[in-house]
Formats: C-alpha cells, structure tokens, sequence
C-alpha cells in the first residue's frame, strides 16, 4: 500500500505542474514519493513523457509504486512505466514512442534516437530529469534536453534533485545548472520551511543513538590514512602553489565534495599541470575514499579492497616505466 502524499509533498508536486521549474528538495523529505507522484500524473497514452537521468534503483522504485497503485481501489490502470535498454531494437523503440506514455531510456538511445528521428517529434510532450544536480552542460542528458526543446518549443521540463549541497560548489552553480536545463525558475524546500517544520512536528518520533565504538585497529587504520591525507595535501600544495590553504587542508578534506573542490581551484591550470600532479590528485581522492571504508567496510572487503588498490598501482607504474 503506497502512502498519501504529505501536505508540503503535495504542494511541491504542484507547484511542478503549474510551472516549469527545477525543484530542490532536502534529503529525507520523500523525493522519491513526489517523484512517483509526477510520473504516475503524466504517464498516460495522451503523451509522450521521457524520463531522464533515472538511474536503475529509480527505475525499480517507479515500477513498484506504479504495480501497488494498480492493484489498489480506484487506481489508474494505465500508470506504467516503459524502460528502453540496449536489448530494445529500433523497431520496438519506435513502436514504444508512437503509443505514448511515461519512457525511461538511457541517454545514448534517446540522443541517436530523436537525432535519426526515430522519435515524432510533434508528439512529445515533455521530460523529466531525475538527478538534476549531475546534468552539466557536457552530458548526453543536456543534449536530449536542447533536441527535444529544438524540436518542440511546446515541450515541458521538469527537473528534480534532492542534493541541495551540490548548488553550493563552483562560481554559480545554480545559475549554470539552470541554464543547461532550460529553466527560469527554482523551487526550493528547505527542512526549516515553515509547512514542511510543521508537518514533521505533527508526527515527531523519539530519537535514540547508538554509538558502536571503534576497535583500536580501525582507529590506527584511521590515523595512518589521515596522516598520508595530510602529507598528500602538503606535496600538492607545495607543487601546486594556486591551492588555496584556507580551504585545502586536513580538516575540509573531510567533507564530501573536498576532492571537486581541488579539481575546482586546479581546473585552469589543469593543462599546465604535470602529470604527477595529476596522479597526486587522484591518489588523494583514494585516500580520502579509503578512510571512509575503514568503518564501512569489515576486515575481509577492507584488504581485498587494498589489495585491488596495490595491484592498480603496480599495474600503472608498470606501463609508466
């Protein structure tokens, strides 16, 4: 049994429909529920809708959302989502296009598909972008966008991500993810939102945390990656001197996105660089990587895991020398 959509889920999914717009959404405030809400609402045969960037969890999610609608009372029994793979012929494909609906399919099969014209055109009535945080201006996602937006100006878009963090990197990233979606407007909802504060005080659970303490092991495992993090950090930002050290240093290597961050402040440089710079700085995102599987990983996946990062090293200094 699939559950209502929530009052400020409900005005999310609204607000999509009477707008084109880019909705960002906090984590854990059921992205994925309005996002099978917006799919169930737009697959019917009366339009072609694509469904881009899904990836294959999304995929499963959408289908069993869609099976249990249908197999409530009152459902729509026309709610259904097609996925196209590779093992889908040409023939298929276009058969699948003509009779409408709600299609996932990957980005290369789209863009060779709506270029060869495969796709009628005229009968496309929009996409939606899941993920939208990943579409850059050099994805196949952002060249189906502008095809389909070339071929029929009266196709809607409608983009979604619930990685509101991924708008804070860069010069702009908001206005630059914008403008490769072909949007004007942002819709945001943030956890502190009034309606959204309201609804989750109405059913507040009680918390309880459970700490698993780390063995001393995992500890000096810890503090040995830690240290090579730092002495990493201090090689590249002795080679590379545009580093800023406000922000490249032991302590921001911490956070998610420290290894796009480097990459950032190198970017222009990057073909001035040498490449044992460049290696300098994938070593560090397999450092930081590494410290992470220490108290994700159990002893057995952790050496097989280490294991597979010295057989790559000494593959590639193999080939170098």
């Amino acid at each position: 049994m699939v559950a209502p959509l929530l009052s400020f889920q409900r005005q999310v999914l609204n607000e999509l429909l009477d707008q084109d717009a880019l909705c960002v959404v906090a984590r854990g405030l059921g992205m994925e529920r309005i996002l099978a809400e917006l799919c169930r609402v737009c697959a019917t045969p009366q339009a072609l809708v694509f469904l881009i960037n899904a990836s294959d969890e999304d995929e499963v999610m959408l289908k069993l959302i869609f099976m249990q609608l249908r197999s409530g009372q009152g459902a729509d029994k026309e709610s259904e989502l097609v996925v196209v793979k590779n093992e889908t012929n040409s023939a298929s494909r276009a058969q699948l296009y003509r009779a409408g609906g709600l299609i996932s399919a990957t980005s290369r099969i789209l863009i060779v598909d709506l270029l060869n014209g495969l796709v009628p055109s005229e009968l496309v009535t929009g996409a939606i972008v899941c993920n939208a945080s990943r579409v850059t201006a050099e994805s196949i996602e952002a060249f189906v966008l502008r095809v389909i937006r070339q071929q029929n100006p009266q196709s809607f878009v409608k983009a979604l991500s619930d990685a509101p963090e991924a708008f804070t990197l860069g010069f702009a990233p908001l206005e630059k993810t914008l403008k490769v979606l072909g949007l004007r407007h942002v819709h945001l909802w943030p956890r502190f939102q009034v309606d959204i504060q309201k609804e989750l005080a109405a059913a507040s659970a009680p918390v309880v945390e459970l700490r698993q303490p780390q063995t001393r092991a995992m500890i000096e495992l810890q503090q040995a990656a830690l240290d090579c993090v730092a002495a990493m950090i201090s090689e590249l930002s002795s080679s590379a001197k545009v580093l800023d050290p406000e922000t490249v240093n032991v302590e921001s290597s911490l956070f998610r996105y420290f290894d796009a961050m480097v990459k950032r402040q190198l970017q222009p440089y990057w073909h001035r660089l040498s490449a044992r710079v460049r290696g300098m700085v994938a070593d560090l995102a397999s450092l930081r990587h590494l410290t992470e599987l220490i108290t994700a990983y159990d002893c057995v996946s952790l050496q097989k895991y280490l294991d597979t990062l010295l057989l790559s090293s000494k593959a590639t200094q193999g080939a170098v020398s």
